[in-house]
């Protein structure tokens, strides 16, 4: 008698990028989104003025047959900005809320996650700081 038991590739996440959004106008409160393509929006009187815009990028290798699970979590604050609502679109398709079930296998090519996110900044931010809100993104086979 012989036992088979094949086994399947595991998940490997490599960082592109981070979430930058750039430097934003201190001292007033407002939300501020960073699309999936990298676009930063300011909900009020807010306003983008400088530097490097960028939407987090994960390319994701693994599994040719099994789906993935998508999830974001552990929103932490930092100096007065709050991250929430983040959107992700996987393998090229539209932003959705971060809440991704059965999504395409990689495959041994990997598909790219891109991940925007809303930044609540309550407006005590002086000029030239900066602050480095975070969260958590799950990405487990389903």
């Amino acid at each position: 008698m012989t036992a088979n038991i094949a086994f399947d590739t595991p998940l490997t996440l490599t960082k592109k990028n981070d979430i930058s959004f750039g430097t934003v106008a201190a001292g007033v409160a407002d939300t501020y989104t960073i699309s999936t393509a990298g676009n930063v929006t300011a909900a009020g009187s807010g306003q983008w003025l400088s530097g490097s815009k960028a939407a987090g990028n994960i390319t994701i290798v693994g599994s040719t047959s099994q789906t993935l699970n998508i999830s974001v979590g552990n929103y932490s604050a930092s100096g007065g900005v709050t991250p929430s609502n983040a959107t992700c679109s996987y393998a090229g398709s539209a932003a959705k809320p971060c809440a991704i079930s059965a999504a395409t296998a990689p495959g041994n090519q990997g598909k790219t996650l891109l991940i925007g996110i809303d930044a609540r900044v309550d407006g005590t931010q002086a000029v030239g700081s900066t602050a480095t809100p975070s969260f958590t993104v799950t990405i487990v086979y389903g």
